[in-house]
C-alpha cells in the first residue's frame, strides 16, 4: 500500500519542528551573558536614566506640568492679572496677550527669572565648595550635576566614570 505524499510532508514537518525545538534552548543558553555582566549593564543603564541621560531627565510629567503652572502664575502676578477661578489655558492666553503687549516687560521678567535660577545654582554650589566666581549658570548646573553624581557613586562604593570631573575641594 502506498503512503499519500500528504502524509510525508506532515511527518516531514513535524520532524523538522521536533529538532528546531529541540536546538533551541542550547542556542539560548550559550547565548545568555554571565549574571556579573548582565549586573553590570542594568547598573549602567539604571545610571544613564538617573543622571538624566534619557529623555525624562529625571523629571515626572506632573512636575513639569506644575513648573509651567507656577511659571504662568509668576508671570500673571509680574504683568498684574488675577489668577483666581482661571484655568491654565486661559491663564495661558492672557499672559501670551500681556507679553504681546509689552515685550520689554516680559524681557525684564526673564531676566529675572534667569537671575533667580543663578542665585539658587549659586547658593547649591557653595553648599557643594565649588567656586561660583565669574560662572555661567549652565557652567554651574553642569558643575552641581557632576559633583553630585560622584557622590552618588561614592555612596554606592563604586570609583566615579572617566567621563566625571573630579569633586571640586572646599576653600579651593
Amino acid at each position: 500500500m502506498k503512503t499519500p505524499s500528504w502524509r510525508k510532508q506532515i511527518a516531514a514537518l513535524g520532524t523538522a519542528a521536533a529538532l528546531l525545538l529541540t536546538a533551541m534552548p542550547v542556542y539560548a543558553q550559550a547565548a545568555t551573558p554571565p549574571s556579573e555582566q548582565l549586573q553590570a549593564q542594568h547598573e549602567q543603564e539604571r545610571d544613564h536614566w538617573r543622571f538624566g541621560g534619557g529623555h525624562g531627565h529625571g523629571y515626572k510629567h506632573g512636575d513639569r506640568e506644575a513648573r509651567k503652572l507656577e511659571f504662568m502664575k509668576d508671570a500673571a502676578q509680574y504683568f498684574g492679572i488675577s489668577t483666581e477661578g482661571k484655568s491654565a489655558d486661559q491663564l495661558k492666553k492672557e499672559v501670551k496677550a500681556a507679553k504681546d503687549a509689552d515685550p520689554a516687560k516680559w524681557d525684564k521678567f526673564i531676566a529675572a527669572k534667569k537671575a533667580q535660577r543663578l542665585t539658587r545654582l549659586q547658593d547649591t554650589a557653595k553648599r557643594l565648595g565649588i567656586s561660583t566666581e565669574g560662572k555661567t549658570a549652565k557652567q554651574l548646573h553642569d558643575e552641581i550635576r557632576d559633583a553630585c553624581k560622584n557622590r552618588m557613586i561614592k555612596e554606592k562604593g563604586g570609583k566615579p566614570s572617566a567621563d566625571v570631573k573630579p569633586e571640586a575641594k572646599p576653600g579651593a
